[in-house]
């Protein structure tokens, strides 16, 4: 990314399901906020027309292969940077900052061992080329912790399916990250969610330069 003076921040918060990376993305953009920097956040897949189709296929509304499910994702992502109403490139230009749930590195830990590491790093390369992170946060949860918070908001849950799916996962993060061409924070996300919200803190505080990020208050 260019000099920040004249640009927002793109950081982006990466985990497994279960990592509580929607909340902690949702509480530093309220502490952001509060430091006087404006922020949009964001979450993929969206809730465009691509990523609609995307949870429809998540949803069994829709049959769909798991080729086709990896292209909508780059599609959507595509568009989620690209779009003249609300995408985030222009939005980053126009001096806001965007802290979105899941980007590229998602599809590489849930997508790669369904169609392949290098077809999904060389579908993504035009959307990271318009934007790569200027920080990655990646909330690493043990699989049991992760499980157990899923558990708990769900009135039913198959444990083994979803505990192989969980360490796949993960498994399939430490491999995107170690192959990352962006700035990674790994932060020991098996705490308190007040804990984690202090060391996000602390992590984009000491990385990136707030003042230059926040803007006067009308």
């Amino acid at each position: 990314m260019t000099d920040q003076a004249a640009r927002g921040a793109f950081i982006v918060f990466e985990g497994i399901d279960g990592s509580g990376k929607s909340t902690q993305a949702r509480l530093l953009g309220a502490r952001l906020g509060d430091a006087g920097v404006p922020v949009h956040q964001t979450a993929e897949p969206t809730n465009g027309p691509v990523g609609t189709l995307i949870r429809n296929g998540f949803n069994r509304r829709v049959d769909l292969d798991d080729r086709v499910i990896a292209s909508l994702f780059v599609a959507d992502r595509l568009d989620h940077i690209t779009n003249a109403h609300d995408g985030m490139l222009g939005i980053v230009e126009r001096g806001t900052t965007v802290v979105c749930d899941r980007y590229h590195l998602s599809s590489q830990a849930y997508q790669a061992s369904d169609v392949g590491g290098d077809w999904i790093a060389s579908s993504n390369s035009i959307s990271t080329s318009l934007m790569l992170p200027d920080l990655t946060v990646y909330l690493d949860v043990s699989p049991e912790v992760a499980l157990e918070r899923l558990a708990s908001g769900r009135t039913t849950t198959d444990r083994f399916e979803v505990d192989e799916r969980l360490r796949a996962a993960r498994a399939g993060y430490a491999e995107a990250i170690e192959r990352a061409d962006e700035v990674v924070v790994t932060i020991d996300a098996d705490r308190s969610s007040d804990e984690l919200a202090d060391e996000v803190w602390r992590e984009v505080s000491s990385r990136l330069d707030l003042g230059s990020l926040a803007r006067p208050r009308g």
